[in-house]
């Protein structure tokens, strides 16, 4: 896979992340709401009890993670574009 593709990939990750983390905070108030990871997965209940499942605090941590994770793959997507540009220069 070429660095262009692993950094769209990641950038797709990140997204998909970024959606569930809204999601998530947007249901906060929901009775019975349970969060979700990036993968649609509910998170499960430690108790019994039925009650909202989002974690604030949780939330703000995902959307740290997942920020960094899409500056990253930009990065990645940067780079690439700098060694093609590099490449074709040579070329020519």
């Amino acid at each position: 896979m070429d660095l262009m593709s692993t950094g769209i990939s990641g950038l797709r990750a990140a997204s998909q992340g970024i959606a569930a983390t809204a999601n998530n905070v947007a249901n906060v108030n929901t009775p019975d709401f349970k969060a979700k990871h990036p993968t649609g997965i509910p998170e499960s209940q430690e108790s019994g009890e039925e009650r909202n499942s989002v974690d604030l605090a949780a939330e703000i941590t995902n959307l740290q993670i997942q920020s960094g994770a899409y500056k990253a793959n930009l990065k990645v997507i940067q780079t690439a574009n700098e060694i093609l540009g590099s490449a074709l220069d040579l070329k020519a």
